[in-house]
């Protein structure tokens, strides 16, 4: 059997290299060069300084990117909104954890609230005391007596008004005498004094000298002074006067109601806070009623009881009156922090544009507005309205045109050229990042189309 020779070449820088039969053999490392490794080759360093170079640039330019990158907010235009009328809507209140997104969740509380409030009566004024008593001369012109009985009166008439006097006792004017001769004829008229005092006490029944001007027989009709008939002289008619007397006046009244409403009302919303703690809820203090200003409406607390009567003279060492009032209140108890307003706040967009037929049509905004609202029996009424305002489209011309307009320009120019824009109605709002300087680039300039707010 014969054993195929494999040839092998020569590398001439080896000169050591030898066949021997079909196996070249290694000789044995016998020195350190022998057993030394191969060199790998040198990577060329200035590539590599190159290639770091070139990455940094590329990360400093994207980071310079990133950091002046804007975005700038436009807001579109409102077309002429629709108003929609709510007049007296009303929304059920259920019970705390059964409302169905369009119920108000709340518990109606009440309390009878009953106040006697005591307190002193402190108005004096003037009230008539004395009356006025004096003399006049009834002189009597007729030829006949003239009888003046009981209950003949005397009127002054004066500034102040009409003031009556009565005679005190019963008189006869004598008849008027006359007396002739050959050379003359003379009358003596008749005359009597009589006292009078006046029908009303006070100073107003003072009256001056021979202010008496008319004679009043009963049973008769009036007889002026100097008529023909009678003259009437009278002295000063003096002796009327005032006193001031303590006495129960409106006023007192109604500081003494005020008082005891202002008390009922406190007790009435402390009742009415009791009950809700013990349901583990609170009070809305917006759904107290009445409310303090409202408790000065009469209907509210009904008839007061006040003892002793507007009017009444008292004595001021005992000047004590007595006022009782009673007041029923009534308030919503609900969970913390949800409040009826806050409630409304979601029941009506819910109601009226949540459901399956919306009163806002597709593309426009809607916005709601409650006026006012009050509690019933068992429901919240509400007034108020909705807007429903179409969002008008902003040119995409503007859109595209902006960065290039903005690229670059200080803070108060791109200010300037965006309130043009609002000012033509092309926006109607901005929202413009606070740099005193624009990207000098559009393409580092993001414009954004915001959603539109209905006032």
């Amino acid at each position: 059997m014969s054993v195929p020779v494999v040839q092998h070449q020569i590398d001439p820088r080896r000169r050591d290299d030898r066949v021997v039969g079909v196996r070249q053999r290694t000789p044995a490392p016998n020195n350190r060069s022998a057993q030394a490794k191969p060199r790998r080759p040198r990577r060329n360093a200035a590539w590599q300084w190159f290639a770091l170079g070139l990455l940094g640039c590329l990360l400093g330019i994207l980071l310079w990117a990133v950091l002046l990158r804007m975005t700038i907010t436009l807001t579109p235009p409102l077309g002429e909104a629709r108003v929609v009328p709510l007049t007296d809507v009303e929304f059920p209140i259920t019970a705390i954890g059964e409302s169905d997104r369009m119920q108000i969740e709340a518990i109606r509380l009440e309390s009878t609230i009953t106040i006697t409030e005591t307190g002193e009566a402190l108005t004096e004024v003037p009230m008539p005391d004395g009356r006025a008593k004096g003399t006049i001369m009834v002189i009597n012109m007729l030829e006949q007596a003239v009888a003046l009985p009981q209950g003949t009166e005397f009127i002054a008439s004066g500034g102040g008004g009409e003031v009556r006097y009565m005679i005190d006792a019963p008189a006869t004017i004598p008849p008027a005498v006359t007396t002739s001769t050959l050379t003359s004829r003379t009358t003596d008229y008749g005359q009597v004094e009589v006292t009078v005092t006046a029908r009303s006490a006070g100073s107003a029944s003072n009256v001056g000298e021979n202010q008496i001007t008319t004679l009043l027989l009963p049973g008769q009709g009036p007889i002026s002074n100097d008529n023909g008939q009678i003259i009437l002289r009278n002295a000063p008619i003096t002796g009327g006067s005032e006193t001031m007397r303590r006495i129960v006046s409106e006023v007192d009244e109604a500081r003494l109601l005020g008082a005891a409403l202002t008390k009922a009302y406190a007790q009435g919303v402390s009742d009415l806070n009791t009950q809700a703690t013990q349901r583990m809820l609170q009070i809305d203090d917006t759904t107290i009623d009445p409310s303090p200003t409202q408790l000065g409406q009469p209907q509210i607390y009904g008839e007061p009881k006040l003892t002793p009567a507007v009017g009444t003279v008292l004595d001021p060492r005992n000047a004590q009156m007595q006022m009782t009032v009673q007041v029923t209140f009534r308030a919503y108890a609900i969970k913390a922090d949800q409040t009826i307003q806050a409630q409304l706040q979601q029941v009506v967009p819910q109601r009226f544009q949540g459901g399956s037929t919306p009163i806002c049509r597709v593309g426009e905004l809607s916005a709601f507005k409650v006026s006012e609202w009050y509690p019933s029996t068992t429901a919240i009424v509400i007034n108020g309205e909705i807007r429903c305002s179409p969002q008008m489209p902003i040119p995409a011309s503007v859109i595209n045109d902006l960065p290039k307009q903005l690229q670059g320009v200080s803070n108060a120019q791109a200010t300037t050229l965006l309130e043009a824009l609002k000012t033509k109605g092309i926006i109607s709002g901005y929202t413009l990042p606070s740099r005193d300087q624009l990207p000098p680039l559009p393409q580092l300039i993001t414009v954004r189309i915001g959603e539109a707010i209905v006032p």
